[in-house]
């Protein structure tokens, strides 16, 4: 059955633009930010590491393609690839000393840390564009011989759509391997994960280096579908406090289910469908109405959970 609901899912997303064209660019943001939240849900999830700096990552990704078109003159492929390998460097660098700290302690490292580089990017204006950020035109997708224009909206859905494929296989995989396994471990008690002779240090900085790769490509992905990139996207903060607000994958992983392969993508395209309703009732203050309904219904969420449990040790 839940083979053949996702392969319904994924006809229907193959024929989204010639089915329902007005659709298409909502998908495609649902895409990209599902991608970002999937990443969040990598390291928070599986691993039990919360990070409040993840947009760091998913920056360094939009900035390395970026800064690859505009310096280096560099094709679509080698493109993401810079950007990529932005989002791994960065996050090899941080997570070395971040993954050290536990709890509270990695949570505050993690935000620092995007502080940190958020003011280095709006000082080095030069080089990032400060919050006007900086414009640059995306090379042509090249793909089995076709040369394929970004600029076309259906070939940035399609690249969406394969970027968060991707993001979702390599986590399904990882999941049903030894080291989701592993991940879970530590999540769950790193002291008896120790004992039995697992590397916690080397588990928890892979787990954070992949959900920036993961973050990274997202980045790479949206940067060149918008031939745009400010240094507002290094900003800790979520969807309420940017200036020009993004959906806060955060939140995102929390709607959809922590720890689930599809919760973040549910839990995102939860949280456009609220934007884009709440935006058309009050577009001065939706933020305030948002802020308001996202905390009623992860309390609700919350509350019917252990509603539940209390049923069931009562009936037991």
């Amino acid at each position: 059955m839940k083979r053949w609901a996702a392969l319904i899912v994924f006809v229907s997303a193959m024929v989204l633009p010639w089915l329902w064209g007005s659709a298409t660019l909502w998908a495609m943001n649902l895409f990209i930010w599902g991608l970002m939240a999937l990443s969040l849900n990598l390291l928070y999830g599986y691993t039990g590491l919360l990070s409040l700096g993840q947009g760091v990552y998913f920056a360094l990704g939009a900035y390395g393609a970026a800064w690859a078109v505009i310096y280096a003159h560099a094709n679509f492929w080698v493109a993401v690839g810079a950007g990529l390998l932005c989002a791994l460097v960065g996050a090899f660098l941080v997570g070395w000393v971040s993954v050290r700290a536990s709890g509270f302690g990695f949570v505050v490292v993690t935000l620092v840390t995007a502080l940190i580089c958020y003011l280095i990017a709006l000082s080095a204006d030069s080089i990032t564009g400060g919050e006007d950020g900086m414009p640059f035109r995306a090379p042509a997708l090249t793909l089995l011989g076709l040369v394929l224009s970004v600029r076309d909206l259906w070939v940035r859905y399609y690249l969406a759509l394969g970027a968060l494929l991707a993001g979702l296989g390599i986590v399904y995989l990882v999941s049903k391997s030894l080291l989701g396994l592993a991940f879970r471990a530590v999540r769950d008690d790193e002291i008896a994960a120790a004992a039995l002779g697992y590397d916690v240090f080397k588990i928890r900085l892979f787990s954070f280096v992949l959900a920036g790769v993961l973050a990274g490509l997202a980045g790479a992905v949206w940067a060149i579908s918008k031939e745009f990139v400010r240094a507002g996207l290094f900003q800790p903060f979520g969807a309420f406090l940017s200036a020009q607000p993004d959906p806060d994958p955060l939140i995102a992983v929390l709607l959809g289910g922590v720890g689930r392969l599809l919760g973040p993508l549910v839990g995102m395209g939860g949280l456009l469908v609220l934007r884009e309703l709440l935006v058309s009732i009050w577009p001065q203050g939706y933020a305030l109405l948002m802020g308001a309904l996202i905390l009623a219904l992860v309390f609700f969420r919350n509350a019917s959970r252990c509603a539940a449990a209390r049923v069931l040790i009562l009936s037991s």
